[in-house]
């Protein structure tokens, strides 16, 4: 009887482990399916409104927008970090569904937003106050600064005040409702703004639909976190009581504001390295790049919203064994993605600034082959911080601020002699010796504990060869082809574009099959999870 008692436990415990990899799975790909949608909608969206916003706000509406936008993020940098180490301590009471320690981490949370939130009101007013001084050449209403300031700050404090609640949805990987609610809400605001720039007071009204998609956002929101979770209760006095308790969370929340400052200072110093070593209008000609480059990985990054949580919750079983095997599946997916982008992009980005824009807005080889490595570099490192940031694993502070300032020394030294193509060196460098060659030791050693010489760099080294091969072949089949197509044309960029990407994908694929395992691996699954 007792044999017989255990099996059925662990055939109980076998079914209910599979459930939650099956849900895991779905609520990855509801994630994925809603972010991409909704990433082509309010692309192509954004394309048409901007010309209707021209045309009729005009130029000096939609810069002081941006201006004041710039100014609300500059001050939310106070933020950082709060949100991602809240998400990161609620994978284990949402795997154990503790009611009660959810709520109270979620209402330490709410405290911690109402004081940002303080802050924010309170620098807002002071800031405002110089408005006259800042805005004194603009030939509009000052009052309609104030009025547009003060809209977007209310729009950010319901974030604050209102909307704190949400975090557990992203925790518990329902990120596609929060994506689906916003969106639909952006799309129909947009719309709504266009048909109102057509009216007389026009600026008027596009503010106001500002402040009735903000509000309508925070009301669904709400309601939408207490159909699903009716037992949460939450109140910013509880927070500040139990603040006390949760001493690791605020821990946390210092270590990922200096690595989340660290990474802007990384990302956004590029344009001001060109503008003062090289030139403004290689900024601008590095823009076009960076533009088409951006749009396309960030579709691909839509595919994998959601990851991070679903690894934290993995994690919180508490199976390493699994957990490694997953790893390497995440990781041959991205590096066979990171591999793909990369190639793609190098061989079809000069084509497509040729025909939009001119040949004279082309760059050198050498810059298109950094620009590659930066995608890859970038798109590669996004498994091993998936996970990272899944254990909580944040105490290596020092690695962003070391990234940072190699940087920018080798910027100084080597964009005044090199140019652009210096200041890409500089970050690639830099990239790889923290992203490529730190963060994987440091996950290895502090989470995985096996050998990151035994199994990571390997699988890394095969990686970089694969590339390697599917690159050279593809530089071979790409020359053979431009005798056959006009790429100069519209049409020729199509074809070409599809040729090259078809070839690529072929060949990645092929390779990733014959010479990888776990690539294998991570197909069977999602062959087994489709039927």
């Amino acid at each position: 009887m007792i044999l017989t008692f255990l099996l059925f436990k662990q055939e109980v415990i076998g079914f209910y482990i599979k459930f939650l990899m099956t849900s895991r799975i779905q609520k990855s790909i509801k994630n994925a399916k809603v972010n991409v949608i909704f990433y082509v909608v309010t692309a192509v969206l954004a394309f048409f409104s901007r010309k209707f916003f021209l045309d009729n706000l005009g130029t000096e509406f939609l810069g002081l927008s941006s201006t004041l936008g710039d100014i609300l993020n500059l001050m939310n940098i106070t933020e950082l970090g709060i949100g991602t180490a809240v998400g990161v301590t609620l994978y284990k009471p949402l795997f154990d569904d503790d009611h009660s320690k959810i709520a109270d981490i979620i209402s330490v949370y709410g405290f911690l937003y109402s004081r940002i939130g303080v802050i924010i009101a309170g620098v807002s007013i002071i800031l405002s106050c110089f408005f006259p001084l800042m805005f004194k050449d603009i030939d509009m209403p000052l009052g309609l600064v104030y009025f547009m300031f003060y809209s977007m700050v209310y729009g950010a404090l319901l974030s604050y005040f209102v909307n704190y609640r949400q975090i557990i949805l992203s925790a518990s990987q329902n990120n596609y409702v929060i994506m689906y609610r916003y969106q639909t809400i952006n799309v129909v605001k947009i719309l709504l703004q266009i048909i109102c720039s057509f009216f007389p007071y026009s600026y008027i009204w596009w503010i106001v639909m500002e402040i009735v998609a903000g509000t309508a956002n925070s009301v669904f929101l709400y309601y939408s976190v207490k159909k699903r979770y009716p037992w949460l209760q939450t109140q910013i006095k509880l927070g500040k009581a139990k603040f006390q308790d949760y001493k690791d969370l605020w821990i946390k929340t210092k270590q990922i504001f200096v690595l989340k400052l660290s990474h802007l200072m990384f990302t956004g110093s590029i344009n001001f390295f060109i503008g003062m070593l090289v030139s403004l209008p290689m900024v601008a000609l590095y823009g076009n790049y960076n533009m088409v480059m951006a749009k396309i990985t960030g579709f691909v990054d839509g595919l994998f919203i959601g990851m991070e949580a679903s690894v934290g919750n993995m994690i919180a079983e508490g199976d390493k064994k699994k957990t490694l095997g997953v790893f390497f599946e995440l990781l041959s997916i991205r590096y066979f993605l990171a591999s793909l982008l990369s190639i793609v992009l190098y061989f079809t980005t000069p084509v497509f600034i040729l025909v939009w824009l001119g040949e004279k807005y082309i760059l050198d080889h050498c810059v298109l082959i950094l620009l590659s490595l930066h995608v890859f570099f970038q798109q590669g490192r996004l498994t091993v911080d998936n996970f990272k940031n899944g254990y909580g694993l944040y105490s290596d502070v020092w690695a962003p601020i070391a990234e940072v300032v190699i940087c920018v020394v080798l910027c100084v030294c080597l964009g005044k002699y090199f140019g652009l193509a210096g200041i890409l060196v500089a970050f690639v460098i830099s990239e790889f010796l923290i992203k490529m060659l730190w963060k994987p030791y440091f996950l290895f050693s502090r989470c995985f504990e096996v050998s990151v010489v035994m199994y990571y760099w390997p699988v890394w080294i095969k990686y970089i060869a694969i590339m390697g091969v599917v690159a050279t072949a593809t530089f071979f089949a790409s020359n053979q082809l431009l005798h056959w197509v006009d790429s100069a044309t519209w049409l020729g960029l199509v074809t070409y574009s599809l040729c090259i990407g078809s070839l690529v994908l072929i060949l990645m694929a092929a390779m990733y099959w014959i010479c990888d395992s776990h690539f294998r691996a991570f197909a069977n699954h999602i062959k087994s999870f489709r039927k």
